[in-house]
């Protein structure tokens, strides 16, 4: 008897671990992998019709760009991951229809987080300009407050983990995830996401194998 396809979707909220989990599950699987970000960037080459009406004329990505974009580059294998996409309601019913209709089982993995102890832990992430090492203020402090460890450059903050950017990155995905949750009742697997990499990774891999 052959052996259903299936399709690992990622969701969590922004800073969940949703990418690190991603990269696991395929090395620990073999699962193909779509990362939305990355398919989008691959699209955005100077000179082409996308990077043009972005760049040129300053129109945004629709959600029938992203569609385009996502079959551009599927390939219909057995089993995949998809991070990054559904964002809004319209892409996760597309989504679903997608898959469905190329024979898929679905699985959702949603890392349920603690939205405030997320923002702290986001809002306390310093990086070093020069080697890039990464640090927190409250849990990966380094030597001397506020410097590299390494090559004594002062620590800065990414613009995206500043209280407000990220409140609002927050924001927007709290009003969404509900209703995509909704979509794909039935078919989700939620994790505890504020366990360590590791645990988070195993009971993902074990909710899968026990469903499927």
């Amino acid at each position: 008897m052959k052996k259903n396809k299936l399709a690992i979707i990622m969701l969590g909220a922004p800073g969940s671990g949703k990418g690190t989990q991603g990269e696991l599950l395929e090395k620990n699987t073999g699962f193909k992998r779509y990362v939305m970000s990355d398919l989008i960037k691959k699209e955005l080459t100077p000179g082409n019709k996308l990077y043009d009406k972005i760049f040129k004329q300053g129109i945004l990505l629709n959600d029938n760009n992203i569609f385009d974009i996502f079959r551009r580059y599927f390939g219909s294998e057995e089993e995949i991951i998809i991070d990054g996409l559904p964002r809004t309601l319209d892409q996760a019913y597309w989504l679903y229809g997608f898959l469905l209709r190329h024979k898929y089982e679905i699985e959702l993995v949603f890392l349920n987080v603690d939205e405030e102890k997320l923002l702290s832990r986001i809002t306390s992430r310093r990086y070093c300009p020069k080697c890039h090492r990464l640090y927190n203020t409250e849990t990966k402090k380094p030597k001397k407050t506020g410097i590299c460890d390494d090559d004594s450059e002062t620590l800065i903050q990414r613009e995206d983990d500043t209280e407000k950017v990220f409140g609002e990155r927050l924001q927007i995905f709290d009003e969404v995830r509900d209703v995509i949750l909704d979509v794909y009742k039935g078919d989700i697997i939620e994790v505890n996401g504020d366990q360590n990499i590791d645990t988070v990774s195993r009971d993902i891999l074990k909710k899968i194998i026990i469903r499927n």
